[in-house]
C-alpha cells in the first residue's frame, strides 16, 4: 500500500517531519474535508488551518481522514501532498472521434475556474452508428490530459491516459478510474444496447470517480401541409398526420436535420409548419422566389418541373433546401411491417399510404403496440423481394436486405418513406 509523504511547515517556524501510514488514529479537529481528499487522492495542494496541538506527526488512512497524535498547542499548518496534479483540462478520445490523436474536438469542461475549486469535468458527446444501416455501436475510450495532448501524434499514445484498472464489467455506468500508461489502463465501455443518442461523461478527479448518463432525444420534428401532400386538403390539425400531414424524417446520426423525398407536380403548392394546427411557425415562398420562414404574406411552395424532390431542413442552421431527386424510385402498392411479434409474415401488419391525390411514397401504422422489445423490418408488396433494415431505433435509414430493426416495447406511430428508406417510430404519450 502506496504511503503518502508529507511536510508540515509551521508559520514562521522551521519545518518539522511529518509522515503519512494507514490506520493510525487520534481525535483532530477543524481539518477541511476538501484538504483530507485533495492530498489523500492524488494532487498537490496546501491544506492550511489550525489544530489544537503541536504537530510530531500525522496520518491519513484510504477514507481520506487526516489523524494527529502528540497535541499540546494551537498552531497554524500548510499540509503539502506529493502526489500527481489535477490537469488544466482533460480531453475524450476513443469511438467517437476514430482514436485520432491530439484531437481536441471532445473537451471536457469543469464550469471554468481553478480545477481544485472545480475539480469536476464532464462533457456530453454523440452516440456512433454503424455503416450501412448498422445500428449504434458500443463506445470504447479513455480520457488524457492536457499534458498528454500537448505531446505530437507521434508520442501521444506514450502520455497518461485515465481508463479502468479492470477489463470486467465493461456495462459499468459509475464507479473509479485509474490513470497510468495508455497501455496500463483498460478502456471504458458504453454498450450498444443502452438507448441514447448521446452521453453525458462525468469525472471527479480529487475522488477519482466517474459516472456515464445515456440521454435520450426526441426529435423535432416538421411537417408538409398542400395541395400535393396526402389528401391535399391543406387540413393541418394534428389528428390529420398520416392524411394531409407528411412528417419529414430525422437522420439518425443528426436528429437535427430533415429529409424528404417525394413526388411533386408541377403547379401544385405546400408549405412546411412546426406545429400541427399551428401556421405561426411555417416555411413559405416570398415574393422574390426564395424560401422565407414566418412571413405572414408568404405563398405556397412550387416546384416548376413534375418530378421527384429532396427536401432537406438543417434545423441548426435554419435553411432549408429542395433539390432534385436523381435516383431510383419504385412504386408499392402495400407495405407491411413483418417481425418477431407476428412471426415474420410479410402480408400483415400493413401501414396506410399517406399520399392518396398523386404518387405515394409515405406510409403510416398508427396505435402500434409493442408488449415486450422485439425486431421488425419493413417490407413492400406482400414478399421479401423489396424489404428494408437497420439497426438504429427509434429513427434510421433502412437499406435493402438490412439488419432487423431494434424496437423497445412501447406504443407508437411509425412512419415509413419508401425512396430513402427514413423511418420513425414516434413515441404515443397520453
Amino acid at each position: 500500500m502506496k504511503n503518502l509523504w508529507i511536510s508540515v511547515v509551521l508559520l514562521g517556524l522551521l519545518p518539522l517531519p511529518g509522515w503519512a501510514s494507514v490506520g493510525q488514529h487520534s481525535d483532530v479537529e477543524n481539518v477541511n474535508t476538501n484538504d483530507k481528499h485533495a492530498l489523500m487522492n492524488g494532487r498537490t495542494n496546501e491544506a492550511k488551518g489550525s489544530l489544537n496541538g503541536r504537530i510530531l506527526r500525522w496520518d491519513v488512512n484510504m477514507d481520506g481522514e487526516v489523524t494527529i497524535s502528540d497535541v499540546n498547542e494551537v498552531i497554524d499548518y500548510i499540509l503539502h501532498g506529493s502526489q500527481q496534479k489535477i490537469s488544466s483540462a482533460y480531453y475524450y478520445v476513443g469511438t467517437s472521434n476514430n482514436w485520432t490523436a491530439c484531437d481536441a474536438t471532445y473537451k471536457l469542461d469543469n464550469g471554468g475556474g481553478d480545477v481544485y475549486s472545480n475539480p469536476v469535468f464532464s462533457i456530453v458527446i454523440p452516440a456512433k452508428y454503424g455503416e450501412y444501416g448498422g445500428g449504434r455501436v458500443a463506445n470504447f475510450f479513455k480520457i488524457c490530459s492536457q499534458e498528454t495532448m500537448d505531446l505530437d501524434a507521434y508520442n501521444f499514445w506514450n502520455g497518461d491516459f485515465i481508463g479502468k484498472s479492470t477489463n470486467i464489467a465493461d456495462h459499468e455506468m459509475s464507479g473509479y478510474f485509474v490513470e497510468d500508461a495508455y497501455d496500463r489502463v483498460f478502456d471504458f465501455c458504453i454498450p450498444s444496447d443502452i438507448p441514447a443518442d448521446k452521453y453525458r461523461l462525468t469525472f471527479d478527479m480529487i475522488n477519482r470517480t466517474y459516472e456515464f448518463e445515456a440521454i435520450k432525444e426526441t426529435p423535432d420534428l416538421w411537417y408538409l401541409v398542400g395541395s400535393c401532400i396526402g389528401d391535399g386538403s391543406w387540413d393541418n390539425n394534428s389528428y390529420s398526420l398520416g392524411t394531409s400531414l407528411v412528417p419529414l424524417y430525422p437522420q439518425p446520426d443528426n436528429k437535427h436535420m430533415l429529409n424528404y423525398v417525394g413526388y411533386f407536380p408541377a403547379g401544385e403548392g405546400f408549405k412546411l409548419i412546426h406545429t400541427p394546427g399551428d401556421w405561426l411557425e411555417q416555411w413559405g415562398m416570398g415574393n422574390d422566389g426564395r424560401l422565407v420562414k414566418n412571413d405572414d404574406s408568404s405563398d405556397a411552395i412550387r416546384v416548376a418541373e413534375s418530378g421527384y424532390y429532396q427536401i432537406t431542413y438543417d434545423m441548426e442552421m435554419d435553411v432549408v433546401s429542395i433539390t432534385k431527386y436523381t435516383g431510383d424510385v419504385s412504386v408499392f402498392t402495400t407495405m407491411g411491417m413483418p417481425g418477431s411479434y407476428q412471426d415474420w409474415d410479410p402480408a400483415t401488419t400493413l401501414m396506410s399510404p399517406m399520399g392518396t391525390v398523386f404518387e405515394n411514397h409515405d406510409w403510416i401504422k398508427k396505435d402500434m403496440t409493442f408488449g415486450p422489445d422485439t425486431e421488425l423490418k419493413f417490407a413492400a408488396n406482400g414478399g421479401w423481394i423489396y424489404n428494408w433494415g437497420s439497426g438504429a431505433f427509434p429513427v434510421g435509414v433502412g437499406i435493402q436486405n438490412g439488419p432487423n430493426i431494434p424496437v423497445s416495447a412501447g406504443t407508437y406511430t411509425v412512419v415509413f418513406n419508401d425512396i430513402l428508406g427514413t423511418y420513425n417510430f414516434i413515441e404515443e404519450t397520453e
